[in-house]
């Protein structure tokens, strides 16, 4: 039960802070121009109520996120948090009219069957890391994304990719930090390590250019499109993370489970066309 609460409660925070930050900027974006006049746009983006609701949303839900993930596996509680592009799809067409399509009700089917297919080892906690696979496995994955900002010309795609890599490996990195830090009962002693710690510098870099860059696409995309690519690719990275870094248990339905949702976490992600005005 506590492990249903902290990640189905977050995801559907998730989907409420998304549509709610994604109205607020957009109406920004629309007044001031975008990030192509950056000063008149986050000086909206501040001042602007829904965005800040937003905020509050993603804060709570965060906060279970977090939890959830120091108590159990990754690629148990990733999974749980592709209900988030499901819920903000479902909000997505209700509030702002967007397009729902029949790929996206399969897509729904198929998370809500992965979802199911790991009823049985739903929260387990089996990770032993390994913190040189963590580093090799952060520089591999942000070298993509970096490789993608630099060379490919959809931005759109470009700034989901950079936020979901950009979550998913703050993750990981959080992930190593609960691992060997109680950070249910932290000390004072234990403070010190733990701002010095690499992983904390990192974890706070790459946590903060996901941030930034899921404004930026707000500010220039679709919610529909934006938020299923980077929740796809920010299941995908620590779920992987779980597996190569943290040798987490893979029995024969947890792989089921995990494929399924990551199925239907792509099919979400088909490009489709803007909806008309």
């Amino acid at each position: 039960m506590l492990f249903l609460l902290l990640t189905i409660g977050p995801a559907f925070l998730f989907a409420c802070g998304n549509i709610l930050e994604k109205s607020g900027v957009s109406s920004v974006g629309q007044k001031t121009g975008g990030v192509s006049n950056p000063w008149n746009f986050w000086k909206g983006v501040l001042t602007n109520g829904f965005w800040w609701l937003g905020v509050a949303c993603s804060v709570f839900a965060t906060g279970g996120y977090y939890i959830a993930m120091a108590r159990y596996d990754l690629s148990q509680v990733q999974p749980m948090m592709v209900l988030n592009p499901v819920l903000t799809a479902l909000m997505g067409f209700v509030i702002l009219k967007e397009v729902l399509t029949r790929r996206i009700v399969v897509a729904i089917c198929f998370v809500v069957a992965g979802l199911l297919c790991s009823v049985e080892s739903l929260g387990e906690a089996t990770s032993v890391q390994n913190l040189n696979m963590l580093w090799a496995y952060a520089g591999v994955v942000c070298g993509i994304a970096l490789f993608a900002h630099l060379f490919c010309k959809d931005r759109e795609m470009v700034d989901s990719l950079i936020m979901g890599v950009g979550f998913g490996i703050s993750a990981a990195f959080y992930k190593s930090l609960a691992m060997d830090f109680d950070l249910d009962n932290i000390s004072l002693a234990s403070i010190g390590g733990l701002i010095l710690d690499f992983r904390t510098l990192a974890y706070v870099a790459t946590y903060g250019i996901a941030f930034i860059y899921s404004q930026i696409s707000f500010s220039r995309g679709r919610a529909l499109f934006i938020i299923p690519f980077s929740a796809a690719v920010g299941a995908a990275v620590p779920t992987i993370a779980g597996a190569v870094v943290f040798s987490e248990a893979f029995p024969l339905e947890k792989v089921i489970s995990v494929t399924l949702v990551l199925i239907g976490a792509c099919l979400f992600v088909v490009r489709r066309p803007r909806r008309k005005k």
